[in-house]
């Protein structure tokens, strides 16, 4: 797939999971995580076509509204190449991770001669420009209901991030050791429920104050909090996340909207016991915090 003649921008993005779930009050709170995507995005000369080898092409379309001039997007085709390493579906934020390459990639395509100048926390115009982007695309086409500006700020610029949905604000932002360890869990038989469930009125304020202990930086506590909330109301075993804590890992809780459990820990050993006893109930996989920031090259093809 892709036109033998025209511009192409790679883009690494890396995906995140969950502290805070935004969905009962706006706010939340997520971590950077290795697992990543890698979407390459072409652009040549044509009538406004757009391929994707997975996706929904009119999705990315309304990214690209949103990060192009019309009359550039009606006089390009524009073809997508995703590579993903994020399980799907399980609410490690894929879609976000997604989403933000293909963002980032086509403002490149469409701006490749811009420079930015870097705040304090290594944040540039054009990073919240091609964020805000993604996420008003993903309300659009109703891939998320918050929009998920914390998923997008966390596979952005890794680290970990408090963020307000509703206003794309952030209100907490910083580096984690890259020596923790995240183990994650896709459990067999779990099925994913309505995430509207999690805005229970009798619940909000337990969420609340799961957002305000990750605003004071008490970010484990948080998780964990939010891991009783969610499994809760979706209906998660949560003797899943009990037998994290038991082996004595800093956290443990629901990633997004589930199934995936994660844990938190800075030792190897708990890692790895941690790692046989989930395996007894799905899918295990290995990864670190991550601080990285998104990267994006280009290359021009043919005349």
């Amino acid at each position: 797939m892709g036109s033998p003649r025209g511009l192409f921008a790679t883009v690494s993005m890396h995906g995140a999971i969950s502290i805070v779930n935004a969905i009962p009050t706006g706010k939340g709170s997520t971590l950077g995580i290795g697992l990543g995507v890698n979407v390459t995005v072409g652009m040549s000369d044509g009538s406004g076509r757009i391929e994707s080898n997975t996706g929904d092409a009119e999705f990315i379309r309304s990214i690209a509204r949103h990060v192009m001039p019309d009359e550039m997007l009606s006089s390009k085709d524009i073809t997508v190449e995703i590579r993903s390493r994020i399980p799907m579906g399980y609410g490690l934020k894929s879609s976000s991770a997604v989403s933000n390459a293909i963002a980032l990639a086509l403002y490149r395509l469409a701006n490749h001669h811009g420079h930015d100048e870097l705040d304090s926390h290594g944040i540039t115009p054009t990073d919240l420009h091609v964020i805000d982007a993604a996420v008003s695309a993903s309300i659009e086409s109703r891939v998320s209901i918050t929009g998920a500006f914390d998923d997008a700020c966390a596979c952005y610029f890794g680290g970990v991030f408090v963020t307000d949905n509703y206003a794309r604000r952030i209100i907490r932002h910083e580096r984690v050791s890259e020596d923790m360890h995240v183990i994650i869990l896709l459990p067999m038989g779990i099925r994913r429920s309505d995430p509207m469930r999690l805005r229970q009125p009798l619940m909000v304020e337990h969420f609340n104050h799961a957002v305000r202990l990750a605003e004071e930086g008490r970010y484990w506590d948080a998780m964990v909090l939010n891991g009783v909330l969610v499994s809760s109301l979706l209906s998660i075993p949560y003797h899943l996340v009990m037998d994290a804590l038991e082996h004595g890992v800093l956290a443990a809780g629901i990633s997004g909207n589930g199934p995936a459990v994660t844990a938190i820990t800075d030792s190897e050993s708990k890692a790895r016991d941690l790692a046989c006893t989930w395996q007894n109930y799905g899918e295990v996989i290995r990864s670190r915090a991550s601080n990285e920031k998104a990267r994006v090259s280009m290359v021009g093809v043919g005349g």
